[in-house]
């Protein structure tokens, strides 16, 4: 019986990695020579292992940037990592914020934006968002200057309605979730008891390339807001 290149047992485990979503979209993977010796291979072999991963379009390889999982690479849909999730209030009613107050600007990236876009300036776009008349929420919006110059502050309250209002089309978009408590500053200006508990999503748009494009860190103040997957 033939044997199995080390270079390809490598490349099997690595798709199996992206595939279960160890190794999510836009992840930066450690250097070859890390990797090498994670795997257990020489340098050379783990390099053959990427370039092949490249070619078949599972990671982007970047100068000064590295190796990161590119957005196009194939996914298990039972990891959910392919699903966007919705904004829903109790109920199971959709969630549709609207801009009440918008301020957009550029600034300096801080270094984990600097890390995430590759860019040390940054296009912002900060919101109050209302849900039913009232101060429902805020977010900030971020994407490199070099693709927005600046938001439009009338842009959409939807994340995926504003990127296409600025004509930015993601390959993918993920999100992360997790709950926080409102500061003075936040609690005066959604209206709300100090400490009050809020929902922070965050999402990540990212093109085809495995580079994020934009994200949106929204701080939600809704009874009974959540996000569903299905």
């Amino acid at each position: 019986m033939a044997r199995t290149p080390l270079y390809k047992t490598a490349e099997t485990e690595m798709i199996a990695r992206i595939g279960r979503g160890d190794w999510e979209v836009g992840r930066r993977l450690p250097n070859e020579f890390e990797l090498a010796e994670e795997f257990g291979v020489s340098q050379g072999t783990m390099r053959r292992a990427l370039i092949s991963l490249e070619g078949m379009g599972y990671l982007n390889r970047k100068p000064g940037r590295g190796t990161l999982v590119a957005a196009n690479a194939p996914v298990d849909s039972s990891s959910g990592s392919v699903v966007v999730p919705r904004l829903e209030a109790s109920g199971g009613q959709p969630l549709v914020l609207e801009p009440f107050r918008a301020r957009a600007g550029t600034r300096g990236a801080t270094a984990e934006e600097a890390d995430l876009f590759g860019t040390a300036r940054l296009a912002t776009l900060e919101r109050t968002l209302k849900w039913k008349g009232d101060r429902a929420a805020m977010d900030e919006i971020t994407a490199p200057e070099a693709s927005i110059p600046a938001f439009d502050e009338m842009a959409p309250g939807n994340f995926s309605e504003l990127l296409e209002a600025q004509g930015l089309v993601p390959a993918k978009i993920t999100t992360c979730a997790q709950a926080e408590m409102t500061s003075m500053a936040q609690s005066v200006a959604l209206s709300v008891d100090r400490h009050t508990a809020l929902l922070r999503v965050t999402f990540t748009a990212w093109n085809a390339a495995g580079e994020a494009i934009a994200r949106q860190v929204l701080k939600l103040a809704v009874e009974g807001a959540g996000l569903r997957t299905d």
